[in-house]
């Protein structure tokens, strides 16, 4: 181990041995007294749990009042001077920082010609450093990546925290009366905080939703920051505020100056050059839908050659499309890894995946983000994917169904208050008809509330009812989290763009970005998202909503921007997407998991759950017309795995 003395700092350089490898992780205490060994100590622990974040260094830095800790997977600049905690030659600022900053080298000369900064290493977290030191949260808005930091004046005893634009990195906090801790997983805030209590409001909205928006947690007094929130902690207390707003004012269509398509396209390119920057090798997700196929598209052109990763599913011809891939990383010139992933390997990666959740997140897609994650790795350490275009362009079934529901239709007539008819007809994921009939069913229901009710409904996978029946009603709080309300309320049926904007705060900050984040840092994959450059975002968001989605579909602007790139009609296919087996795991591979955490003296002593109401789903959930419960019961047993490990450790 080696100690530094610098201005009552002391640094501390180790390593942990062998681990999984994640992408990095931070961590953090700000103190109202003077720091004791206890707290160094919390640190050292916290760096163990976020071990897997980052396998290249591991370090903490202790200060008078305040400690700080840091897990790196190095990407840019991976030489030793490059390591975290960060200061400055003074030993005054110190930086702990997770994320990338693609436009660093440009933000470096500024800095260089502005302040006169001399630069010791090619990092981008050294340029975050003195892009804080002397123009602090007004440097935020210049940044073109994603991020979440802390940063600390010594002299000041100031703590300022930020979370990028669109959520794409996660950041924990918690602030009781007098101090702050902050990491980049929750189990490391429990290590810093030695508490933890169960939040009935946000297990109620887990089981509706199988996630949990932010800012709220599985545990109460532990908040997330919100997608371009920042805060400031200083001995006059703490200060939250946004620092990024999504814009939301429409440019009519008629009075673009450009070719929307085309500035699109230029839009997009950019974005995928700025994420090319790497001294690490990378690569790309290739599903053979739409949206990867145009990033695999554009990285070609850059780079040609490029490894392109599929997963196809043998056991499973419906949902197999590795054909679709095999043709568009031909088309495209990609290098095509083909990962085949059979019934019996998926059954494998469950238990990894229950594993690794520091939190109960029951979308079943993160089983196969994780396998792709861990292939992928083998050959690179970057990835670049296509999420976000179907939250910005209207590209979910949903979508088209609320749009559907606008119209005032005979056929929406006829089944708006038909719940009651529709009711004993079979349904279930397991069937094409079955399944038409579980998503007429569903519409039916959400025809009958108002929209932004609809929209609630149809964002849920677990319905209120159904909840209700689970939960002892002393652990129910059906009321919604006040940033929930906040985003349904901007929810207008007049302008479908307020739709996509709140799956964009809703939907893709809590679900999609953060089963990505999770499940590629199990393996210290980093994965790029070129649809949410901000400035791509600014641009399509400005745009009339009918120029992204119809009644003829979603993602026309990527379609008529990309439409001459690929073989004619290639695209006009509808995408079918992967539903995980969820009934069969849970009559098979996961029954003895249910024998475990569904017993009736666990569940007594939980004091959660009706028993008798858990043994009614797991039978729903198992049988031949199973409808949505197979989804529910997995969140339960999500949940339940996680408490077993997380609360009785």
């Amino acid at each position: 181990m080696l100690c530094i003395q610098r201005m009552q700092i002391t640094v501390f350089w180790y390593t942990l041995g062998p681990t999984l490898h994640i992408l990095c992780g931070i961590a953090g205490i700000w103190l109202s007294r003077q720091h004791t060994l206890s707290d160094v100590e919390g640190m050292k622990r916290a760096i163990v749990a976020m071990k897997r974040r980052g396998p290249d260094a591991q370090a903490h830095i202790a200060t008078p009042k305040a400690v700080f800790g840091h897990v790196r997977l190095s990407i840019i600049d991976t030489s030793e001077r490059s390591n975290q905690p960060m200061s400055d030659p003074t030993g005054r600022y110190t930086l702990v920082f997770n994320g990338e900053v693609y436009n660093y080298k440009e933000l470096s000369s500024q800095l260089i010609n502005t302040y006169g900064v001399n630069f010791i290493t090619g990092s981008d977290t050294e340029v975050l450093l003195h892009g804080l030191i002397h123009e602090g949260e007004r440097f935020l808005p210049r940044i073109n990546g994603f991020f979440a930091f802390g940063f600390y004046d010594l002299e000041e005893h100031r703590l300022m925290a930020a979370r990028d634009r669109f959520g794409i990195k996660p950041f924990y906090y918690t602030s009781g009366t007098n101090d702050l801790y902050f990491a980049s997983s929750l189990e490391a805030i429990t290590e810093l905080i030695g508490q933890r209590e169960i939040d009935f409001q946000s297990l109620t909205t887990y089981l509706q939703l199988s996630y949990i928006p932010a800012p709220a947690t599985i545990l109460k007094g532990v908040n997330k920051l919100l997608p371009g929130e920042m805060f400031e902690k200083s001995a006059t207390g703490l200060k939250t505020k946004v620092w990024y707003h999504i814009p939301t004012a429409s440019i009519d269509e008629g009075k673009m100056t450009v070719d929307i398509p085309s500035a699109f396209r230029e839009h997009l390119d950019r974005s995928v050059q700025r994420r090319l920057v790497s001294d690490v090798p990378l690569g790309t997700f290739l599903s053979g839908g739409l949206d990867s196929s145009v990033i695999t598209l554009l990285i070609n052109r850059h780079q040609p050659g490029t490894p392109a990763f599929s997963i196809g599913f043998p056991d499973q011809p419906f949902y197999d499309e590795s054909k679709y891939a095999k043709i568009i990383a031909r088309h495209t010139g990609a290098e095509h890894h083909l990962i085949p992933v059979h019934m019996h390997e998926l059954d494998e990666w469950l238990n990894h995946v229950l594993n690794s959740l520091e939190e109960p997140f029951a979308d079943s897609s993160a089983v196969l983000v994780n396998i792709l994650s861990a292939y992928t790795r083998n050959e690179v350490k970057v990835a670049l994917s296509g999420d976000g275009a179907d939250e910005l362009m209207g590209g979910y079934n949903k979508h088209r169904a609320i749009l559907r529901s606008l119209r005032e239709d005979w056929i929406n007539k006829a089944l708006r208050g038909s719940e009651v008819a529709l009711r004993g007809l079979p349904e279930g994921r397991h069937h094409h008809i079955f399944d038409k009939l579980r998503k007429l069913k569903r519409y039916s229901r959400g025809l009958s509330l108002d929209f932004k009710e609809r929209y609630w409904v149809w964002a849920c996978f677990t319905t209120q009812a159904t909840v209700e029946k689970l939960l002892i009603p002393s652990k129910l709080n059906l009321s919604r989290h006040s940033h929930i309300e906040d985003i349904l309320s901007t929810i207008n049926s007049e302008d479908f763009n307020s739709v996509l904007l709140a799956d964009i705060k809703l939907v893709l900050a809590n679900d999609m970005l953060h089963k990505v984040d999770s499940m590629s840092m199990n393996h210290g994959l980093e994965v790029r998202v070129p649809f949410l450059d901000h400035e791509l975002v600014e641009f399509v968001t400005s745009l009339p909503a009918m120029v992204k989605i119809n009644k003829q579909g979603g993602k026309r602007l990527l379609r008529q921007a990309f439409e001459k790139d690929f073989p004619t009609g290639f695209f006009d296919r509808g995408k079918r997407g992967f539903e995980a087996p969820m009934g069969h795991w849970l009559k098979t591979v996961l029954s003895p998991l249910l024998d475990k955490h569904l017993d009736a003296a666990v569940i007594s002593q939980q004091g959660l759950f009706q028993y008798e109401s858990l043994l009614a789903l797991r039978r729903k959930a198992t049988s031949n017309n199973p409808g949505d419960s197979p989804q529910t019961l997995w969140a339960v047993l999500v949940f339940q795995h996680w408490y077993s490990r997380f609360m009785n450790s």
